[in-house]
């Protein structure tokens, strides 16, 4: 019986107001974001305005992820966030580096995420290039009383 090689892939990843690490490295997620109620707004978005010409509102959150199964070395690692009416910016990828013995690493990165319209908000996360996978919550107004 033959083995192939590990592939990267994404343990976790999930939207949270905040995180504490323990003094056993526990992670705990605090206030774990799936959906984002916002006032509706007075007049519905105008599907001509162009890209970014005023959010709705900005929500600050953080993206915790864990990822495992990278062969040691350097890396390439990206988040990138799409959002309804927002184009898609792609940032610069982070280098980072795995060391031999590592089984998987963790980060917690922080957003403020421009909200336009309602509808899902992605995280999209890669590894040198391949996408591993995703984190999301969806922003829904409320109807006006």
């Amino acid at each position: 019986m033959t083995t192939s090689p590990a592939e990267p892939y994404l343990k976790y990843a999930l939207f949270c107001r905040d995180t504490e690490t323990g003094s056993d490295d526990d992670l705990t997620f605090k206030g774990i974001i799936d959906l984002v109620e916002l006032p509706a707004p007075a007049e519905p978005p105008d599907p001509d305005s162009p890209p970014n010409s005023g959010a709705l509102a900005q929500v600050d959150l953080n993206l915790a992820f864990c990822i495992a199964g990278a062969a040691p070395g350097s890396h390439h690692l990206m988040v990138a966030i799409k959002a309804p009416g927002i184009p898609l910016d792609t940032p610069p990828p982070q280098s980072i580096d795995w060391e031999e013995g590592i089984l998987f690493q963790r980060w917690i990165k922080t957003f403020r995420i421009p909200v336009q319209r309602a509808g899902l908000h992605v995280a999209a996360i890669l590894l040198d290039g391949a996408p591993l996978g995703e984190a999301s919550f969806l922003v829904r107004f409320k109807p006006a009383d």
